[in-house]
């Protein structure tokens, strides 16, 4: 199809990849495998990639859907996200990252599962100031969370420097 054969433009100084519901489209997600490549070889080589909630359920190695069927991802990080008994992660966040406080929201059916990462980096803490256990995956220069974050006080390279 002509969706397997796309990826990344050549001179690609920051992927952002937002959320969104990837598991309407998990069968086209999962074939392309090309882009699945050339994401990984971005990130391998040092690109700058920030994937927000259903973007870091891309980078897993697997998406399973309600019924528990696998379907393939980019496998940047070595865990599986599932939407097998779904509940609502719903929130605004306050997160500190390198000493730097950023804001954002959480809005998810989905859960992580099967996950060995092991650099995981910030804190994120509730609208009143409780720490919960969202994580902030990091990989090279790729920054991967179910936070959608707030854009309108900072930059987005901001997470760079």
């Amino acid at each position: 199809s002509p969706m397997s054969d796309i990826g990344l433009p050549k001179d690609t100084d920051l992927v952002y990849l937002a959320g969104g519901y990837p598991e309407l489209y998990m069968k086209e997600l999962s074939n392309n495998t090309s882009m699945h490549d050339s994401i990984k070889e971005y990130c391998e080589n040092g690109g700058r990639l920030l994937a927000e909630c259903g973007g870091m359920m891309y980078l897993c190695e697997n998406i399973f859907d309600i019924k528990g069927n696998k379907f393939p991802m980019v496998g940047l990080l070595n865990q599986d996200a599932s939407m097998e008994n779904m509940k609502l992660h719903l929130g605004y966040r306050r997160i500190m990252y390198e000493n730097k406080e950023y804001r954002g929201h959480e809005f998810h059916y989905s859960q992580i599962i099967n996950s060995k990462e092991k650099n995981i980096v910030g804190d994120i803490f509730t609208a009143r100031d409780t720490e919960i256990d969202t994580k902030i995956f990091k990989y090279n220069n790729v920054l991967a969370s179910y936070i959608h974050f707030y854009w309108g006080e900072k930059s987005i390279l901001d997470l760079w420097k």
